[in-house]
């Protein structure tokens, strides 16, 4: 069983006028895409994963024709929205392609901070390229590793935020956790343009979060 991880990055118009919105909004960040179904009249679930301003949210949602129902909820800045909504022809070709080839599409989808979404799509390696031939041009497609399928491979990588992931990669590559240690907060603050001390507090929730999973309570 093989599995690509895809970069879709849609033109200025986005996926769906409710998912542009969301991305224009500077109040809220599209996070990622939890769970995804299509019912038999053809309109489709999210549960979306965003970060910001819950009231913001649920304006943007309340704007959109196309939102059917919504429900968004909230702790502090972390917020989950389940919306209903009847897709366009973009997502509906989409959401079309796994099904009729048989493909898997693992979730959760991470948002890219440029508009784009980046998906893991499980099967065989002849079908998954098929499918990605039918992406509409609309679309652009980023094929960024294709490999064995393993499932436990990015759980724990998942539940992080993209600003941890993007400082827990850069000390890793920096050296950071060598044994010996190649490099310090300083010297991942550099890279990230950061402060030390921002850093530092970064890395040490990673590591709480992560102990915390691997250690049997």
């Amino acid at each position: 069983m093989r599995c690509a991880e895809l970069a879709l990055r849609p033109g200025r118009e986005g996926f769906h006028p409710a998912d542009r919105a969301l991305l224009d909004a500077a109040e809220v960040e599209r996070v990622a895409i939890h769970h995804i179904n299509q019912l038999d009249d053809g309109t489709i679930v999210f549960l979306y994963q965003l970060q910001g301003d819950l009231d913001r949210a649920r304006e943007i949602m309340g704007n959109h024709a196309d939102v059917l129902t919504h429900s968004i909820s909230g702790d502090g800045q972390d917020l989950i929205a389940y919306i209903h909504f009847q897709p366009n022809e973009t997502v509906d070709t989409l959401f079309r392609l796994p099904q009729e080839y048989s493909l898997v599409v693992d979730t959760p989808i991470e948002c890219l901070k440029d508009g784009g979404i980046r998906v893991r799509s499980i099967g065989e390696q002849a079908t998954i390229t098929r499918s990605i031939d039918l992406i509409p041009d609309s679309i652009d497609v980023e094929l960024e590793t294709m490999g064995e399928y393993h499932p436990d491979d990015r759980q724990l990588f998942s539940r992080l935020t993209d600003r941890q992931r993007e400082i827990l990669v850069t000390a890793i590559d920096a050296g950071y956790y060598d044994v010996p240690r190649n490099a310090t907060y300083e010297d991942v603050a550099a890279e990230l343009d950061l402060a030390p001390v921002t850093v530092g507090e970064h890395l040490r929730k990673i590591e709480s979060r992560i102990l915390k999973e691997i250690v049997p309570g």
